[in-house]
């Protein structure tokens, strides 16, 4: 219990070192704008993944935060060839959707909209299989727990 106690606050530690270093990619950048300009304002690299739980690679600005999420292992990312697209996909929302498996197809209907499309991408790379009209996950999934 101590262990997994000290690996969370560990987890914790580096997200919110990816934070402060996004923060200051982004004042850098607003110190470069021109003065009086006003820009929406943007939130962090991790917060912006664990409301949207996955992103297309393309949508991200700020390279040095995913490549230090990735060095963290915070953040997978998945390449989609039936879609030919690549998510950056942060390993808590999986593990919080896997935890869910098995479910029903009915039932896996009634999640959020993210939540399911991201089940979505999970079966079509071979993550969560659908068998017997449940959604299971395989062992290819024991990704996501590294």
């Amino acid at each position: 219990m101590v262990c997994e106690d000290v690996k969370r606050v560990l987890e914790r530690l580096d997200e919110i070192e990816i934070m402060l270093n996004t923060v200051l990619e982004e004042l850098r950048e607003l110190k470069k704008s021109a003065p009086g300009a006003r820009q929406p304002q943007k939130s962090s690299f991790i917060d912006m993944l664990r409301e949207k739980k996955f992103v297309q690679l393309s949508e991200i600005k700020s390279r040095q935060a995913l490549r230090q999420a990735l060095e963290r292992g915070l953040v997978l990312v998945l390449r989609d060839e039936g879609t030919n697209r690549e998510y950056v996909v942060l390993k808590e929302a999986a593990r919080e959707l896997l935890e869910k498996l098995p479910i029903s197809v009915s039932d896996a209907e009634k999640l959020g909209g993210r939540e399911y499309e991201l089940l979505q991408i999970l079966n079509r790379l071979g993550y969560v299989l659908l068998k017997g009209g449940q959604y299971i996950k395989t062992e290819l999934a024991e990704e996501f727990y590294i």
